[in-house]
């Protein structure tokens, strides 16, 4: 019976074999989009879950309220870690760790920069990074060691280098001291957020940061293992006032939170968790459930169109003894034929554009990964062949005989009213996608063009560092008289990602209570001339003035905060260290669009500038770069020039954002394409259906044109159903994705109406030819057959 089954469905697909075509194309595509929106989310969903205490490891993070406005940070003083263990039983173990820096590493005549970390001893003990060579409970124990990962020990010993002695051997940090390697530690995983390419101790840091040592100063991360039973809910309550009880500036409430919850669940707002990546995830979750109910859809009406055309097929093998459900066993068994012969296209699809893939994620899923899902992969095509099956198994054996043999209707139901209600909801799901496409790229595009209050295009940003910096002006001078550079300034930040903050400034008639934060930089003369930020009154720190290491320049949010209308020649107190605001700045963005903007006080205190800024004219960039490593070389021969953009560091940091445009533009694209596949079957087959009327009318004066709009008419009113449909629900989904944006581009009709627009031409193209075709046709031929 099964082989008899397989015979006639081969058969079937044989005979007809452009509807079979477009069939098993829109389920191989649909499920090939699955497929990979299922490695996205199972990678998404695997970051920093690997360590094998996973369940007991938390980051040590806190809720601070500044000004009435509370804020989540995981910056901690570095006190905490060692009270923490004084004062709690339940803690087994913390482990400080900094922000990823940018350092030069030297070992004999090799040399490179790369992003390495100071972490507490225990780091190794605590996180399931193995270490290939080395001691992972001694491994950061002495002040001078050094962990580096397989790859940059390759770079350093060579590829042979676990032949090799490499314990014991000396890498120089900065020029400024050498440490000893003490392991060699597996490259981190792609799925983890904890990134390095070496780990050096701690204590070596804090050797040359005394502040950090301050309760009032948060200027490390930490993360914590928690013995094993511990109650986190209780042990939270326990610790909440920690800080509050020797800092009381401002109000914090101290808690642990998962690391493996981190990634995806690291949203806040006045304290509460609300979200975070796991949104990104639920909603490509959701596109994929949608490209394959669109599929399966297509399967459906273009299984019910061509109803007639098996209905004498049907009724002969009810006549001699066919039952009910052996016809639906065989139709399902036909549906299912197809879902394999697309799973196999499918795979073969991933396979095909996996590094596309990997390249437009930003993801290292390999095929590997493919081969340990394919069961999976294999269940959710099965699974979309009974869904895309069921209804039409059910339909086509529900014909009765009798009608079928009358030239009646062969069933009784209203299979074209389904039919239509399933293209408009096929449509409604792909008009949404497109909507959610195009409110992401005018995001996107927003946030790119938008003023930020200063320019951040031909920016270059260089490490002042070596001689550098005892020859700054010198090299400044030469620097200038380059083809292409146009200004030249210093800071110890970077004005797009400041993240320095405090509450220590003091002005006249300010509250006690007030606590509000200041962001707040180091910066060099023609620092605001350098990054195009305009001086709404006063002036900037210049050479002239030779007070202005004690003066500084605010912003306007800045004089708001101090409710100042005219803050030019006003006495404040910045860290004990009275002066004078000299300059007032437009107000600028220096972080995420995703944030206001915040007060900033910047001063001028040469001594602490680790960052040169260098502006280039925009057509004369090779020259400019050319000069500035020629320049380099001879005054910082110790070092390696590192040149990084602006403007590069800018876009990077909305990443996530583009990856999810590039999907979306992705996954709409595909969303239609299956859903045009749908529509142009049932336009053909609806054109065959109705080959005699259209000759009819045409022997009696119907034109080419007319004729085409008659058929086309019905599917575009079914596209404009659609359309109908989805555009609220478009509009409340990117509405609320919107939101989230402090600074946005506004929901309008526009946007609603060009997808609509869109979808209708896409629709009617679609149509059109097969509408065109027929219209065309010889009524005589038409009339003539039977």
């Amino acid at each position: 019976m099964l082989r008899n089954y397989l015979r006639i469905a081969f058969r079937t697909m044989l005979r007809h074999k452009g509807y079979a075509a477009l069939n098993i194309a829109g389920l191989a595509v649909g499920l090939a989009c699955a497929f990979f929106i299922t490695l996205w989310i199972q990678d998404e969903l695997s970051t920093d879950r690997f360590h094998e205490d996973g369940d007991r490891i938390y980051s040590v993070m806190r809720h601070s309220t500044f000004s009435g406005v509370k804020g989540t940070t995981e910056s901690i003083p570095k006190p905490l870690a060692q009270a923490l263990l004084d004062e709690y039983p339940e803690v087994e173990n913390t482990v400080l760790w900094s922000w990823d820096t940018w350092m030069l590493l030297n070992h004999e005549q090799e040399r490179m920069r790369i992003n390495g970390r100071w972490a507490g001893p225990d780091f190794f003990e605590v996180f399931s990074f193995p270490l290939l060579v080395g001691n992972p409970q001694t491994a950061l124990d002495a002040p001078d060691s050094i962990v580096l990962t397989e790859s940059v020990a390759a770079r350093f010993f060579g590829t042979d280098w676990r032949s090799r002695e490499v314990l014991g051997q000396v890498i120089t940090v900065n020029n400024r001291i050498d440490m000893t390697v003490t392991g060699v530690a597996a490259d981190p995983p792609s799925t983890t957020q904890l990134n390095f390419n070496f780990v050096i101790p701690i204590e070596e840091f804090v050797s040359r940061n005394q502040w950090v040592e301050q309760w009032d100063n948060n200027g490390l991360r930490m993360f914590a293992r928690l013995r094993a039973g511990t109650d986190l809910e209780a042990f939270n309550a326990k610790i909440i006032g920690m800080i509050d009880q020797r800092v009381d500036s401002y109000q914090t409430d101290l808690f642990f939170y998962p690391v493996s919850r981190k990634y995806l669940h690291n949203d806040w707002e006045s304290g509460v968790q609300v979200g975070g990546r796991i949104e990104y995830v639920r909603a490509f979750g959701l596109v994929g459930l949608l490209i394959i109910l669109i599929a399966s859809i297509n399967f459906m009406n273009l299984a019910t169109a061509r109803s007639s055309a098996r209905a004498r097929e049907i009724g002969v093998r009810k006549t001699i003894g066919a039952t009910r459900e052996s016809l639906a066993t065989q139709f399902m068994g036909e549906s299912l034929l197809k879902a394999a012969l697309a799973f196999l296209i499918a795979t073969l699809l991933v396979a095909a554009f996996m590094s596309s893939f990997n390249e437009l994620t930003g993801k290292s899923v390999s095929l590997a990964s493919l081969g340990s899902n394919m069961v999976l992969f294999l269940v959710i095509a099965l699974g979309t062949g009974l869904l895309a099956g069921t209804y039409p198994a059910i339909y086509l054996s529900a014909f009765s005989v009798t009608s079928v043999f009358r030239k009646q209707s062969a069933t009784t139901g209203g299979g074209a009213a389904l039919r239509k209600g399933l293209v408009v909801t096929q449509f409604a799901m792909s008009i949404v996608l497109i909507v959610g496409t195009l409110t992401v790229y005018r995001q996107l595009d927003y946030i790119r063009t938008k003023d930020l209050g200063l320019d951040r295009e031909n920016v270059a940003m260089v490490r002042l560092e070596g001689a550098m910096q005892d020859q700054f002006e010198t090299f400044k001078n030469e620097l200038l008289q380059v083809d292409g550079v146009v200004a030249v300034s210093t800071s110890n930040i970077n004005p797009m990602n400041i993240g320095n903050d405090t509450i220590g400034v003091e002005w006249d008639g300010k509250d006690p209570e007030n606590n509000t934060l200041f962001w707040n930089g180091n910066v060099g003369y023609d620092f605001t001339k350098t990054l195009g930020i305009t001086i709404a009154q006063g002036r900037d720190f210049a050479p002239e003035y030779g007070s202005d290491t004690t003066n500084y320049i605010i912003n306007w949010q800045a004089a708001e905060a101090m409710d100042m209308e005219n803050p030019v020649g006003q006495e404040i107190v910045f860290w004990d260290r009275p002066g004078t605001i000299v300059g007032v700045m437009e107000d600028f963005h220096m972080e995420s669009m995703y944030n206001p903007i915040r007060p900033v006080i910047f001063r001028h205190r040469p001594e602490t500038f680790g960052q040169m800024y260098v502006r280039i004219s925009g057509d004369r960039t090779q020259q400019a770069l050319a000069g500035l490593e020629r320049l380099y070389a001879q005054f910082n021969p110790d070092y390696l020039l590192n040149v990084r953009f602006m403007d590069e560091e800018f876009d990077e940091s909305y990443r996530s954002e583009a990856v999810l445009g590039s999907l979306s533009n992705v996954f709409a694209l595909v969303a239609i394409f299956i859903a045009c596949l749908g529509l142009f079957g049932l336009a053909s087959f609806t054109a065959e259906q109705r080959g005699k009327e259209i000759g009819i009318r045409k022997v009696l004066g119907a034109s080419v044109p007319q004729m085409a709009l008659l058929l086309s008419r019905e599917f575009l009113l079914l596209v404009g159903a659609a359309f109908v449909i989805a555009a609220p629900i478009a509009y409340l989904v990117m509405n609320n994705w919107l939101a989230e944006f402090q600074y946005r581009v506004e929901m309008g009709l526009g946007i609603l109406a060009a997808a609509g627009v869109a979808t209708l031409l896409i629709a009617w193209l679609t149509v059109s030819y097969q509408s065109i075709r027929c219209a065309l046709m010889d009524p005589v031929a038409t009339l003539r057959s039977e």
